[in-house]
C-alpha cells in the first residue's frame, strides 16, 4: 500500500529541514575552526560550547554525517568530513601497542580518557566505511582492517562477542554490539566480501541465544557469560533500541537474503505496545520486560528510531506502519525540532513531558540524518513541494 500524501508531505519537510537547516548549521557552528575537531555540543542559544570534553564516538558520527550527506548530494560536506577524519585519526587513534580508538578528548585535542571502548570502535568503523566511499583511499581501508584486528584480538570474549572496553568493565551490553552490527553492514557496502555479513550474522546469533525475553523485549545488561543480571537492571529493555534493531534487521535481510521477519515482528510489537508514554506521548527511555515503565523520560534519538521502524512496517505492508510513521514525524517536529534554534533540537524531555536539556548534543545529528535518509528512501517524495506544510 502506498504511503498517504499527508505522510509524504511531512516527510518532505523533515528532509528539507535536514538539508537546508541542520547540515548547514552544524557545519558552521559545530566545527572548531581554531583547534580543529567537532564541538561536542551547542548551547541552547545555538552557540558552540568550546569547553566541553569531546567523545570520540561523536567525532566519528559527525564525520559519518558529512560524508554520507555528501554521497547523497544533500550537502557539500566532503571537505568537512575529511577534515574531521584527519582530526579523528591524529588525535584518537593509538599508534603504539595494539592500537584502538580512545574514548574522550579534551577540547585542545589531547586525550582525556584513553579507554578503548567497543562503542568508539564501532562508530569509527562506520566513519571509515563512508570516508572510503568518498575517497577510495587504500590507507582508509587499511585502518579499517587494523581496527577490526584490534577489536577481535584485544576485545574478543570467549563467551561470544566482545568485551566492553580495554581496560574491561561490567556489565556487558547489547548496545555496542548493535552498533558493531550496524558497522558491519556499512563495511560490507563499502568493501564487499562475505566476512562483514558473517560478523553481523554472529551478532544476530547472540540476540537469538541470549538477548530476548519471552515477552519480546530485548535485554540490555548481562553478566560476562551473557546470563541476565539479577535485579531491576536485568529486566530493563529500551524501546528505542528495539526500534533501532527493527530497521537494522531489515537492512541485514536486504543485504544478506536471510530471513529476519520473526525478530522484526517481535521487537516491533513489544516496543510499540509498551514503549510510548501515556503522559507525554513520546517513546520512553526504558521499560521492564513486562512493560512496566522504568524511565519515562524521552530523547530525540528514541523518536527517530520509532520513525525508522515504522517506515519499515509501512514499506512491508504491515498494518499501522504509515500511521505510526506520521505520528513519529509529528512528534519530532512539534516537540523536538520546531521549538529549538534553527537546525537544532530539544534533545530530552522528563517523564512529565517537560523539556529537560542543558545543551544540544552533536551526536544526535547522526540519528536525525539516518532517519531523514530512510524517510527519503521509503517515501520517495521528490517533486512533492506543494505538500511541504507541517501542521
Amino acid at each position: 500500500m502506498a504511503a498517504p500524501l499527508s505522510l509524504a508531505g511531512i516527510g518532505a519537510c523533515f528532509c528539507d529541514w535536514m538539508r537546508d537547516a541542520a547540515l548547514p548549521v552544524w557545519a558552521e557552528r559545530g566545527w572548531d575552526d581554531s583547534r580543529g575537531g567537532f564541538h561536542e555540543c551547542l548551547r541552547l542559544d545555538g552557540s558552540p560550547d568550546a569547553d566541553a570534553v569531546r567523545r570520540v564516538r561523536a567525532q566519528a558520527r559527525q564525520v559519518y554525517v558529512y560524508a554520507h550527506a555528501h554521497e547523497l548530494g544533500w550537502f557539500d560536506g566532503k571537505a568537512l568530513a575529511l577534515k574531521g577524519f584527519d582530526y579523528l585519526v591524529d588525535k584518537a587513534w593509538q599508534t603504539g601497542g595494539a592500537g584502538g580508538w580512545v574514548m574522550r578528548l579534551n577540547p585542545d585535542g589531547t586525550v582525556a580518557d584513553k579507554t578503548c571502548d567497543l562503542y568508539e570502535q564501532a562508530f569509527s568503523l562506520l566513519a571509515l566505511s563512508h570516508v572510503y566511499r568518498l575517497t577510495g583511499d587504500a590507507q582508509v581501508k587499511s585502518l579499517a582492517r587494523e581496527t577490526l584486528a584490534y577489536i577481535d584480538e584485544t576485545l574478543g570474549h570467549t563467551a561470544g562477542g566482545w568485551r566492553e572496553a580495554e581496560p574491561d568493565r561490567t556489565p556487558r551490553r547489547q548496545n555496542p554490539h548493535m552498533h558493531m552490527f550496524e558497522a558491519s553492514l556499512a563495511l560490507h557496502e563499502a568493501f564487499a566480501g562475505k566476512g562483514h555479513l558473517a560478523r553481523a550474522g554472529n551478532i544476530l546469533r547472540l540476540m537469538h541465544d541470549h538477548w530476548l525475553f519471552p515477552s519480546g523485549g530485548l535485554a540490555e545488561f548481562f553478566n560476562p557469560d551473557w546470563s541476565p543480571l539479577t535485579g531491576p537492571e536485568g529486566r530493563r529493555t529500551e524501546p528505542g533500541h528495539q526500534f533501532e534493531w527493527v530497521w537494522l534487521l531489515d537492512r541485514y535481510a536486504a543485504l544478506s537474503g536471510d530471513e529476519t521477519g520473526p525478530e522484526v515482528s517481535s521487537l516491533y510489537a513489544f516496543a510499540k505496545a509498551y514503549g510510548r508514554s501515556p503522559v507525554s506521548g513520546l517513546i520512553v527511555s526504558a521499560v521492564r520486560d513486562d512493560g512496566v515503565v522504568l524511565d519515562g523520560s524521552a530523547r530525540t534519538w528514541q523518536q527517530t528510531e520509532y520513525l525508522k521502524a515504522a517506515l519499515v512496517q509501512g514499506q512491508t505492508g504491515r498494518s499501522g506502519g504509515w500511521g505510526s510513521a506520521q505520528d513519529a514525524l509529528h512528534q519530532l517536529f512539534t516537540k523536538f525540532l520546531k521549538p529549538a534554534p534553527t537546525g537544532c533540537w530539544i534533545d530530552a524531555y522528563d517523564a512529565a513531558g517537560n523539556p529537560a536539556v542543558q545543551n544540544i548534543t552533536a551526536s544526535t545529528l547522526y540519528h536525525l540524518l539516518v532517519a531523514a535518509i530512510e524517510t527519503d528512501r521509503v517515501l520517495g517524495h521528490e517533486g512533492t513541494t506543494e505538500l511541504r506544510i507541517v501542521k
